[in-house]
């Protein structure tokens, strides 16, 4: 199965919001109970919302396509050049295509965007209890540096943040 990754357009946006639901649902609806889970996603995820997000020039975003154009999973990113971070704040794929691959490319293009500006690490945020995630980024380079809480909707959790040095800056 051939992974195509390319920028995200206003054609992608339905499925973008599709894909979060699902990935939601099945990662967090554990901790957070699904009415907090949809308030947020109403308000974040609504399509002005990320239409809105698509004209920042500071956002990019990913679609990870299998076959003839089937997105399944997508990234966001956002550059604060103030902070000089480079910022991965959200990345998502289908639950029945994890495993295959599909993060790690979207992860590709989220480095190669950050090389391209200059910035020498990523930057990523994820729920404690969300351990398949924050497993996976482990295993994937990353450190856990700070914790700060979350909230979506009524309910408040603990979120990690940490980054992994990439390109040059990745040394020995």
């Amino acid at each position: 199965m051939t992974t195509r990754i390319r920028n995200w357009r206003d054609s992608d946006l339905e499925m973008v919001r599709t894909i979060t639901w699902e990935t939601w649902v099945a990662a967090y609806s554990s901790f957070i109970p699904v009415e907090d889970l949809r308030t947020y996603f109403d308000g974040a995820y609504s399509a002005p919302a990320l239409r809105e997000l698509l004209a920042r020039p500071n956002v990019d975003g990913f679609v990870a396509e299998i076959g003839e154009e089937t997105v399944v999973g997508y990234l966001k990113t956002h550059l604060e050049k103030e902070e000089g971070r480079f910022y991965v704040s959200s990345v998502y794929v289908l639950p029945s295509y994890q495993g295959m691959g599909i993060g790690g490319a979207l992860m590709q293009a989220a480095e190669q965007k950050a090389v391209e500006a200059g910035i020498g690490e990523i930057w990523l945020g994820v729920m404690v209890q969300n351990t398949p995630a924050l497993e996976w980024y482990r295993r994937n380079g990353f450190v856990f540096v700070e914790e700060a809480p979350f909230t979506m909707g009524r309910t408040t959790v603990n979120h990690l943040i940490g980054y992994r040095r990439i390109g040059a800056a990745e040394g020995p």
